[in-house]
């Protein structure tokens, strides 16, 4: 695996600090569903990233030393963790607003956590460290500009779907750490920012600032999927993929063409490695259908620049006019791999929604079944599903609760959009 294939999550220990409370100024505080974490987030970059950090102060240094230092950097690339951080920081350009919640994270967490929270003992430090240091910032940029997700989904709308409106189903497949750090310590991070003027959920773990798996107030959905993708132009200056996704997300909040607004985003922010963001969202707002999936690297030389727009259609293996589906690999922008497992994922979905669009359409009940007949695209595990209902306003979350155990055969919970939405300030 190289640095391109990194990936960083988070791990749980006992915090030896209570959190700040809500009253005490902190734009932030921790509920629950589904017995896990719900954070509420909201304000500006600075106040959302002060406020993630001051709450998790259990999780912040065991996202660097379980996962990203003695797992990833340690097993899986040739590099000592000092030269592998800075080779991806040195060709990374963080957008300030994105810089600047991840530096008040780190600040809220400096201030708020004590300082064997913050201090990692580790064998793979970097020598000079001598086995033992204390958490930097440049920990966490690190961590933000390295992912890699091995996924699959799919969206119908009108006759694919039972009630003719959106639904849209993902397996998010990761290549699980040992511990299972990952899925133990999801959290729905419900955020209103006010810098971006958007209210978003997010699938995700704290200090991942960006979007993985994310849906709107609005019903707009992201799921992102990771493909080799086309030469860059450039190798540097490269904008973290998660970033990315969330600037391109919270563009679509309020704007007459979401597609357009979301891939403006996308053609400003180069990629070192390829992605297809699936984006869904109600048919009112999708003029007659409801997704699409950007196919998008970091090669601005090609014909549609960093982006190209995957319509309904467009696929010539699936020509229904009311679904699209998405892996990891290109249909539209490149010739199709029609080898291999993302291409056999493809299938599987294309061929369910078929038969369940016979019968009367795509349900909600549907979804997971269909999840579950689709391989996982790694060695690892299927980390989290989700199925966006935008008929009903619900999201159903799927979490492995293991490093074994695949998220679609749990059980999973539901939660109504508009409700979740009601408790942020």
């Amino acid at each position: 695996m190289t640095l391109l294939l990194l990936a960083c999550v988070v791990n749980s220990q006992d915090s030896a600090a209570p959190a700040p409370a809500e009253e005490d100024g902190l734009h932030g505080r921790i509920s629950s569903a589904g017995g896990r974490d719900v954070v509420y987030l909201w304000g500006t970059r600075e106040e959302i990233g002060y406020a993630e950090g001051a709450l998790y102060c259990d999780k912040v240094a065991p996202l660097f030393k379980d996962y990203l230092l003695e797992h990833l950097v340690a097993q899986y690339s040739d590099y000592t963790y000092d030269v592998a951080r800075a080779f991806v920081l040195a060709v990374t350009k963080f957008d300030d607003r994105d810089l600047a919640e991840m530096t008040a994270f780190y600040q809220g967490a400096v201030d708020n956590c004590t300082a064997e929270q913050l201090t990692v003992e580790s064998d793979f430090l970097e020598p000079e460290a001598d086995g033992a240091r204390v958490l930097e910032l440049e920990d966490l940029m690190f961590a933000n500009a390295v992912a890699d997700f091995g996924c699959s989904s799919f969206t119908v709308w009108g006759d694919a779907s039972a009630t003719g409106d959106t639904l849209h189903g993902r397996n998010f497949d990761w290549a699980i750490d040992p511990q299972g750090t990952f899925v133990q310590n999801h959290v729905l991070k419900v955020i209103d920012s006010t810098e971006e003027g958007a209210r978003w959920v997010s699938l995700s773990v704290p200090a991942l600032s960006g979007c993985i798996t994310c849906v709107t107030e609005e019903g707009v959905g992201l799921t992102m999927h990771n493909v080799g993708g086309l030469p860059p132009t450039s190798d540097v200056d490269i904008s973290p993929r998660m970033f990315a996704a969330r600037a391109a997300l919270t563009a679509t909040y309020g704007a007459d063409d979401l597609v357009g607004a979301a891939e403006a985003e996308l053609e400003a922010r180069r990629q070192l490695t390829g992605n297809n963001l699936h984006m869904s969202f109600p048919m009112e707002r999708g003029d007659g259908i409801g997704g699409v999936v950007f196919e998008y690297d970091g090669a601005s030389d090609a014909p549609d620049g960093q982006v190209t727009v995957r319509y309904p259609g467009d696929d010539p293996d699936e020509s229904r006019p009311d679904a699209i589906v998405a892996a990891n690999h290109y249909i539209k922008r490149a010739p199709p791999d029609t080898e291999g497992n993302s291409w056999e994922r493809l299938w599987s979905l294309r061929n369910d929604i078929d038969a369940a669009a016979a019968v009367g359409g795509v349900t909600a009940a549907d979804a997971r079944p269909m999840l579950q007949a689709v391989e996982n695209g790694y060695s690892g595990i299927t980390a989290h599903s989700i199925v966006i209902d935008t008929a009903n306003r619900t999201l159903e979350v799927f979490v492995a609760p293991d490093a074994v155990t695949a998220a679609v055969e749990t059980e999973g919970y539901t939660v109504d959009l508009d409700e979740l939405f009601s408790e942020l300030p």
